[in-house]
């Protein structure tokens, strides 16, 4: 299994088109065969942050959600909405 976090600092006035999208984005990849988690969560702590909590079953299944028509339509749009890239941190199940 592979599990992705993907860190999201959003400009205050993008939020509600950031949400708008991110919300597109999560309903399609929940569609795709092998994903088993994908949900966008805010942080508690600091205002406008988000993170992409996402579970594959394999990293096959990771790179065809990165080929995916909606991931390459919508995630480039991302960049405006926020002051830096997006910190992702890719994990696999401690065994």
């Amino acid at each position: 299994m592979v599990v992705l976090m993907a860190k999201s600092v959003v400009y205050p006035e993008k939020k509600e088109l950031f949400l708008q999208l991110a919300k597109e984005l999560v309903a399609q990849s929940r569609t795709e065969q092998g994903c088993l988690q994908y949900d966008l969560v805010a942080d508690t702590e600091e205002e406008n942050v988000y993170y992409f909590i996402e579970k594959y079953v394999d990293d096959a299944a990771l790179q065809a959600h990165q080929a995916s028509a909606h991931f390459q339509n919508i995630v480039p749009q991302f960049a405006a909405l926020r002051p830096k890239p997006s910190e992702v941190t890719k994990c696999v199940l401690a065994e």
